[in-house]
């Protein structure tokens, strides 16, 4: 605690130093009462610490507030921290994975556009790491971290770091207990991607398929396999019920090369030739299809991803790729619209605890359109 300052140490510092203005003095002292960093305090609290008058201490903090130097939440008054540079961590998932490599280009230019400092750590896909990437982060006091990890299992304990270190934390993609959200509404986009392979179904058979293959990373945990609970409601708000049998499950890794050696095995067991695929990522789908290039065997086959990484638009632009579209997570607008929530988030107003960014569906026909337009 702050010892008490003001009164006669002022009038001993004013007979001294003329050119002391004693009301700056005054607030001087009472915005140097507040200890730790996003330490609430109230009038009461303050006017112990500072000695200040009731009227004296009140005015200022009044006028404190109004000029934002301040963020009051009813009775409670603490320092706004957005009164200085800024320093935010990002956590990212990898800097092998496409999407989280837009992201971070993405969040980079934006930070730098808001005068942000911005410190980077690469979790590289690893549960491990990650937390231990949240405990050096946490002693390396940012003001706000932005997490982009996909192991359930750590999320609580990565949450509860930032927690304790009093360190405002926004998840990405997949949802950590206690934190801001900021993502795609991941049903929902599984949803359209059903939809789509749902109308190429109808379109190239007239039906249902052989075999609908899900393309699955259960250390992802439940919000993110929710893309593939909606992908299999998406095709069957369309095509009806499908049969449990029809219905196949494989662990890609959320990685190409699980994901193609996964479809390799499973298309050299299985005899099915109308064959609907969802990757749970762009990575997964892209493995998808490198298998089937190998291994086709005169099956007619549609993939679909999620992501919308330039990687996978290049692959869903080629007419004869098996992969007829991705649902894009549009990374080029996680900056500017996640630095946007985070400043909302440490002025203190109030905000929902999660801002779903749009997604979009991009086929063949779509990525066609807009490359031939000038």
């Amino acid at each position: 605690m702050k010892s008490k300052r003001g009164g006669k140490a002022l009038e001993a510092n004013r007979e001294i130093d003329k050119y002391l203005v004693p009301i700056v003095a005054k607030t001087i002292d009472l915005l140097d009462c507040f200890g730790a960093e996003g330490e609430s305090l109230s009038l009461k609290e303050i006017i112990q610490r500072t000695g200040l008058p009731h009227t004296t201490a009140y005015r200022i903090l009044h006028t404190l507030v109004a000029r934002d130097y301040l963020n009051q939440t009813g009775h409670q008054y603490r320092v706004n921290r957005l009164r200085k540079r800024l320093r935010f961590a990002f956590a990212n998932l990898s800097t092998q994975i496409s999407l989280a490599v837009d992201i971070q280009r993405s969040l980079e230019k934006a930070a730098a556009s808001a005068g942000i400092d911005l410190l980077v750590w690469d979790n590289d896909r690893n549960a491990e790491k990650a937390v231990t990437n949240a405990e050096e982060i946490a002693e390396n006091r940012p003001d706000l971290v932005i997490e982009f990890q996909l192991f359930e299992q750590v999320a609580p304990v990565i949450a509860d770091i930032f927690t304790r270190a009093r360190i405002p934390l926004i998840s990405v993609v997949n949802p950590h207990h206690g934190s801001l959200y900021f993502g795609v509404d991941n049903y929902r986009a599984g949803f359209s991607a059903g939809l789509a392979l749902a109308d190429y179904a109808a379109k190239h058979w007239r039906g249902q398929p052989d075999d609908l293959l899900l393309l699955e990373s259960p250390p992802a945990g439940r919000t993110v396999q929710s893309r593939l609970v909606g992908v299999v409601r998406g095709i069957e708000s369309r095509l009806g019920t499908l049969t449990q049998k029809s219905v196949q499950h494989l662990d890609s890794g959320g990685d190409k090369v699980t994901s193609r050696a996964a479809v390799e095995t499973f298309l050299s067991k299985k005899s099915a030739k109308k064959l609907l695929i969802a990757g749970i990522n762009d990575e997964a789908a892209i493995g998808a299809v490198q298998a089937v290039d190998k291994a086709r065997g005169g099956r007619d086959i549609a993939i679909v991803g999620f992501g919308g990484s330039a990687a996978m638009t290049e692959i869903v632009a080629d007419p004869a790729s098996p992969c007829i579209g991705t649902v894009s997570f549009h990374p080029e607008l996680y900056g500017p619209d996640l630095v946007s929530f985070a400043l909302i988030a440490l002025r203190g107003r109030n905000t929902t605890p999660a801002r779903y960014i749009a997604h979009e569906f991009l086929g063949k026909e779509t990525l066609a359109v807009r490359r031939a337009a000038p």
